[in-house]
C-alpha cells in the first residue's frame, strides 16, 4: 500500500533539509536522551523519510519512538547493579549494550533487523506505532483531545527469516502498512478516548451499584471493539503468528502462487494470443508483484476470519493493477473456503505485539478474529531484545516448572471469594507444592524471595501488591519467575503528568527481570477475574480445560486434512503449555466482557516445561 507521506519532486529538497535538521536534533540529545524530545523527533523523522521513500530507516526510527525513557530508566538499574558488584556482569553488560542509544545495536535499519535476527524464528513481532503529532510538541499531555492520528503497523519476522523468505512464504524484510485515524472528523471520538471515557464512568458511579456501572461499561467496551474491529478491517491478518503446520502454509502458499501464475492481462492476450507470448507475458507479470505484495497476499490467504469484501479491499491497496486486485481477491477467498476448517482451528506461533502507550488501552487480543490468537506485550524491540537475551538459555529453552511456585491470596481478608478459589486452584497437583501467604499481610521480604526464588509468582488481591512492597524495591532484585497478577488495573499505563512517559508495576517486574507479567488493564469484578484464575490454573498447569468442548466443524477439518494430507494433532489439538494461548482460552470464562478484554500478557512468550 502506497504510503499517504509521498510527496512530490518540488518538496524533495525542502523534505531533505528537514530530514537533516530533525537528525541534527537526535545527534544533539547525546546517549541519555530526553524521552519525550526523542520520541517525538523519532516519528517526525520516520515520516519525513517515508515521504521521501525511504522506508527502511522509517522503520528503524518509528522503532526508536518506542518507550525510550523506559530504556533510560533500565540503564540506571543496570549501572546500579554493575556498582553493587552483582554476579553474571556479563549478562547484564550485554543488556545494557541491547538498550543503549549507541553502539553495534543503534545503527540504523540494518541493526534493527540484526536484533530480530537473533530472536527465535517461530516468534513474529507487530509494532503498532501513532502517528507524529505536530501540536504535542510543547503543551502537556492532554490524552482527551482528538487530534484524528492514524497508526503505522510493522509486521517484523524474527531468526532466519528477519531478512529472506522461507520456501513456505514466511519471513522477509518487515511489512509496514498505514491505517487513518477511525474518528474521521472532530466530533467522534477516537477509540482510545471513547475508551478512557467509557472507563472513567467506574470512578464517577455516583448512586448506583458497582454492577450496574460496571454492566455499562462493559457494553460500551463491546461497542468499542467492534468498532476497532471495523478499523482494522482486513489488516487485522498482519496480527496473525505463523502456523504452525508446515503443510498447511505449503498448501496455502502454493494456491497463491498457482493463482498469480495463472493470472494473464486481457489487453495481453488480445495482442499477443501466441502460447508462448502469454507464458513470457505471465513471466513479466508476476516479477511485478513485489516482495511486501506478496507477504500481504500470503497473510490474507491465511487468515480464516476475513471477509470477501475485506479481502478486496485489501488487495486493492496492495496492489496497483486493480483488475489483478479483483481477480486476486476472488482467488483468495475460494483458498479459504476450500481451508476454512483447518485454518480455523490450525495452532499458531505467538506473536509479540510492541503497542504505542497511547493505543495501550485497546484491547487488541479480544477482536473476535484474534481471540484465539497468542499474543504478549512489550513496551519496544530494545526490551524484547535485552530480556530474551537474559532468559534464552534457561526460561525460553527449558520452560517453567510450576510446580515451583509462590502465592500470596487475599491478603487484606476482605475477599472471601478467593479462599474458595484457593480451595480450588489447591486441588492441582503443580499448585499443591507451592509455598505461600493465605489472608496475611506479606512482609516486603517475604514478597520479594517469593518473586525471586521460585519460577511462577500469584498475587489474588487488590491491585498488583505493590502496596506491600514499592515497586522500587522490585526493580532492585533480579527477579526469575512468571508473575500473575489477578487485581484491579495490575497491568494499566499511568500517566505522571506533563509530558512524560507513562508507566506500570508491570514494567517494574520486567526490568527486574521477570520474563513475563500477566494483569488487567483497568478494574475488573472479582467473580470473573476469580473464573479467569481458576481456569488459567488448570489450562497451563495441568494441560486441563474445565469447558473444553469437540470441535463442531471437525467432519469438515478431518476432510480437509485428508485432502492435505495433514495431522489432525499437530494441527488442532494437544496440551497448552504456551502461556498466551493458555490466557486466550482462561479469558473465556469471564461472563462480562470488561473483564475478559482486561487480561492482557506483557513479556516473552514462555511455555510450561514439559512435565516428561
Amino acid at each position: 500500500m502506497e504510503s499517504p507521506y509521498r510527496l512530490g519532486r518540488r518538496q524533495e529538497q525542502d523534505t531533505s533539509a528537514r530530514v537533516q535538521c530533525v537528525q541534527d536534533t537526535l545527534d544533539a540529545l547525546g546517549h541519555t536522551p530526553s524521552g519525550p524530545i526523542y520520541q517525538g523527533a523519532n516519528k517526525q523523522l520516520a515520516e519525513l523519510l517515508l515521504s521521501s521513500g525511504n522506508d527502511e530507516e522509517a522503520i528503524y526510527h518509528l522503532s526508536e519512538s518506542h518507550s525510550p525513557t523506559l530504556r533510560n530508566q533500565a540503564r540506571d538499574r543496570i549501572d546500579f547493579q554493575l556498582m553493587k558488584g552483582q554476579k553474571d556482569k556479563g549478562v547484564l553488560q550485554n543488556m545494557k549494550e541491547r538498550l543503549a542509544f549507541e553502539g553495534k545495536w543503534h545503527n540504523g535499519f540494518s541493526s534493527l533487523l540484526k536484533r530480530f535476527g537473533e530472536l527465535p524464528s517461530k516468534w513474529t513481532v507487530l509494532q503498532l506505532t501513532l502517528q507524529w503529532d505536530p501540536l504535542s510538541r510543547f503543551p502537556p499531555r492532554n490524552r482527551d483531545v482528538n487530534r484524528g492520528l492514524g497508526v503505522h503497523f510493522t509486521r517484523f519476522s524474527c531468526g532466519e527469516l528477519s531478512t529472506s523468505k522461507n520456501n513456505l512464504g514466511e519471513g522477509g524484510k518487515p511489512v509496514s502498512v498505514f491505517l487513518p485515524s477511525f474518528a474521521e472528523d472532530e466530533e467522534q471520538l477516537s477509540l482510545m478516548t471513547a475508551m478512557r471515557k467509557n472507563l472513567s464512568k467506574m470512578d464517577n458511579r455516583g448512586i448506583r451499584s458497582r454492577h450496574q456501572v460496571h454492566e455499562e461499561c462493559s457494553q460500551g467496551i463491546e461497542a468499542i471493539v467492534r468498532d476497532l474491529e471495523t478499523w482494522l478491517g482486513g489488516w487485522h491478518c498482519l496480527f496473525n503468528g505463523r502456523l504452525e503446520n508446515e503443510n498447511l502454509q505449503c498448501a496455502i502458499k502454493s494456491a497463491v502462487d498457482a493463482h498469480i501464475a495463472a493470472y494473464i492481462p486481457e489487453h495481453e492476450i488480445a495482442t499477443d494470443p501466441g502460447e508462448g507470448c502469454e507464458r513470457t507475458k505471465q513471466c513479466k507479470f508476476n516479477q511485478c508483484v513485489t516482495e511486501k505484495a506478496l507477504s500481504i497476499l500470503y497473510l490474507v490467504a491465511s487468515s480464516p476470519f476475513i471477509t470477501p469484501n475485506q479481502i478486496l479491499r485489501v488487495c486493492s491497496l496492495t496492489l496497483e493493477n486493480k483488475k489483478f486486485a479483483l481477480y486476486m481477491s476472488k482467488k483468495i477467498s475460494d483458498i479459504i473456503r476450500s481451508y476454512s476448517a483447518a485454518l480455523q482451528l490450525a495452532k499458531r506461533h505467538p506473536v509479540v505485539l510492541i503497542i504505542d502507550e497511547e493505543l495501550d488501552i485497546l484491547p487488541f487480543e479480544i477482536v473476535p478474529a484474534l481471540q484465539d490468537l497468542s499474543f504478549t506485550r512489550m513496551p519496544s524491540v530494545h526490551f524484547l531484545h535485552a530480556l530474551y537475551h537474559i532468559h534464552k538459555n534457561s526460561t525460553v529453552k527449558d520452560g517453567i516448572n510450576v510446580a515451583k511456585g509462590f502465592y500470596v491470596v487475599n491478603p487484606t481478608k476482605d475477599l472471601p471469594q478467593l479462599n474458595a478459589l484457593f480451595k480450588a486452584i489447591s486441588e492441582n497437583s503443580s499448585v499443591q507444592k507451592w509455598e505461600g501467604i493465605l489472608e496475611a499481610i506479606p512482609k516486603s521480604e517475604e514478597f520479594l524471595k517469593g518473586l525471586q526464588e521460585n519460577d511462577v509468582f500469584l498475587y489474588c488481591g487488590h491491585g498488583g501488591g505493590n502496596q506491600f512492597v514499592h515497586s522500587e524495591s522490585i526493580e532492585r532484585v533480579q527477579i526469575r519467575s512468571v508473575v500473575l497478577l489477578f487485581g484491579c488495573s495490575s497491568s494499566s499505563l499511568q500517566g505522571n503528568g506533563g509530558r512524560v512517559e507513562m508507566s506500570s508495576l508491570s514494567y517494574s517486574y520486567l526490568l527486574a527481570g521477570s520474563p513475563c507479567v500477566v494483569g488487567m488493564l483497568w478494574q475488573v469484578l472479582d467473580s470473573d477475574i476469580n473464573a479467569i484464575t481458576d481456569e488459567l490454573i488448570k489450562v497451563w498447569c495441568s494441560n486441563e480445560i474445565s469447558n473444553g468442548e469437540e470441535p463442531s466443524e471437525l467432519g469438515d477439518l478431518e476432510v480437509d486434512f485428508k485432502k492435505m494430507k495433514l495431522d489432525s494433532v499437530k494441527t488442532g489439538k494437544g496440551p497448552i503449555r504456551d502461556l498466551p494461548a493458555a490466557v486466550s482460552v482462561a479469558r473465556k470464562r469471564a461472563k462480562r466482557f470488561l473483564n475478559k478484554a482486561a487480561l492482557v500478557v506483557r513479556g516473552l512468550p514462555v511455555n510450561a516445561m514439559s512435565k516428561q
